[in-house]
């Protein structure tokens, strides 16, 4: 196929208008390859188109890197969207990691800091999110179990502080325990979650009990009454958390 001119587009691009019509668009870098400028003639389409098609994934992929940082995993998924076949976006992301343009160990860094400075999930969390845009967890692991203990316990304290400053309905018993399950949810050791709870000096708030004291009286006094009522509101608060001695103190203060 005989070239008849060459018309500079974007990207780095030029369409090749031949002399029958047709036109192509090729990359800078595939004209220079197969020396088009002064042959003036392509005899191997497939092979020109094909290695065009490998750089346009490329380029592609650089892109959305550039707009943040991406994972292999990340990338195959993205230039699959896009159509590229199998061996293009195999062939493409290997290059990537070649090139250095993709470093799972860099990304494993960022990623955890970023979730250590910006996020309060734990641990375990970040290796399950790690995981699921294709890292391995070992890897993860391997990065997260050399961060100082300090820095989990620190993110815990400051989380049982925010939770314990709003609590307006729970008994501390119940506080500790859906505070565990919730740091448990996030990603955070059962163990180090204990060992920050039992060293943590949790306050009673009178007003807790008082309110719920006052809830359960003006919904049983309803069914019961005098001692009968006393027994059945102190069940109650017991089922909610409440301990016999914090019950006991709010009745003497009424």
């Amino acid at each position: 196929m005989e070239i008849q001119s060459f018309k500079k587009k974007k990207d780095n691009k030029y369409e090749i208008l031949f002399k029958d019509g047709s036109s192509i668009d090729l990359y800078d870098d595939v004209i220079i390859k197969y020396n088009l400028l002064s042959n003036k003639k392509i005899n191997n389409l497939d092979e020109i188109t094909k290695y065009n098609n490998s750089l346009d994934a490329y380029y592609l992929a650089i892109k959305y890197i550039n707009k943040k940082m991406r994972t292999k995993t990340e990338i195959k998924k993205y230039l699959a969207k896009k159509e590229f076949d199998d061996i293009t976006i195999k062939n493409t992301v290997d290059k990537l990691v070649n090139n250095k343009v993709i470093d799972e160990d860099i990304y494993i860094k960022a990623f955890v800091n970023d979730s250590i400075n910006f996020a309060n999930i734990g641990p375990n969390k970040i290796v399950n999110k790690l995981y699921l845009l294709g890292i391995d967890k070992n890897k993860s692991y391997e990065y997260i179990n050399n961060i100082d203990k300090k820095v989990w316990i620190d993110k815990i304290k400051k989380i049982v502080d925010k939770k314990n400053k709003v609590n307006k309905n729970y008994s501390l018993l119940y506080l500790k325990n859906k505070i565990l399950t919730s740091l448990i949810n996030d990603g955070y050791d059962k163990e180090l979650i204990m060992e920050v709870l039992e060293d943590y000096d949790f306050k009673c708030d009178e007003r807790i009990i008082k309110k719920e004291y006052d809830k359960l009286k003006n919904k049983l006094s309803k069914k019961y009454e005098g001692s009968n009522l006393e027994f059945q509101i102190q069940m109650k608060l017991k089922a909610k958390g409440f301990t016999s001695e914090e019950i006991e103190h709010i009745k003497t203060g009424i």
